[in-house]
């Protein structure tokens, strides 16, 4: 029997394989259609009203005098309870906190010394990161205020959007803001969730200065309490 009849026979079986693979590899490609600014902006905002607990830092750059805290990072639950470090502007001098939000009890604890319990209404001056999960202040807020919203691009698996916040819902999640600011925001695709958002105002030195918020572990277990 000759050998090349059946060698090409085999050839083209494989080549036949190889280009069912490569045609199903491609339309198994997953297409995310994209959304309107608005909608976008709506769904994540029902989406972050949902949220039950996340880790969150905040870091300021540039000069904003009126801004008390300058970075923080720590867990919060929307039930309004946080916990985590910062670095706060105390006559003039950078400091460094660990701070406890625990039932309406803040507790601070300085450089020196164990924690001591001070009026929680004190808390919103100097910082609230509980204010971030509330629906009437915080992140939900936010994205429901924003002006002029546009969707600018992807950043891996999430959008990427822009517009203006009034500076009166911008101080709910950073105290201190006095002005409008620029807003860029970034939205998962899948959950609809907000995991950073940026915000663009004019130092006192003249040059822009950026405070950023960035949100994560979504909905995982956090458990706080008063310290000891």
């Amino acid at each position: 029997m000759n050998p090349r009849p059946v060698l090409a026979g085999v050839l083209a079986l494989v080549l036949a394989v190889l280009g069912a693979c490569t045609s199903n590899s491609t339309t198994a490609t997953p297409t995310v259609a994209t959304p309107t600014a608005t909608e976008l902006l709506a769904k994540s905002s029902t989406a972050m009203a949902a949220v039950t607990s996340a880790a969150f830092t905040l870091a300021i750059d540039g000069q904003l005098p009126t801004v008390i805290v300058q970075s923080a990072q720590g867990d919060l639950t929307a039930a309004g309870d946080a916990q985590g470090t910062a670095k706060i502007v105390q006559f003039g001098q950078l400091v460094e906190v660990d701070f406890v939000l625990s039932g309406g009890d803040l507790y601070i604890k300085g450089p020196t010394g164990g924690y001591g319990k001070v009026p929680a209404a004190l808390a919103g001056g100097i910082y609230d990161p509980s204010a971030i999960l509330n629906p009437d202040k915080g992140v939900p807020k936010v994205l429901t205020s924003v002006t002029n919203p546009t969707i600018t691009g992807t950043d891996g698996e999430a959008w990427t959007g822009s517009g203006t916040v009034p500076a009166a819902v911008a101080s709910g999640l950073v105290p201190g803001i006095t002005s409008d600011v620029t807003a860029q925001l970034t939205i998962a695709m899948a959950s609809s969730e907000l995991t950073a958002a940026q915000f663009t105002l004019d130092g006192s030195d003249g040059k822009p200065a950026t405070a950023k918020v960035e949100l994560s572990k979504v909905n995982e277990t956090v458990s706080i309490s008063p310290p000891g």
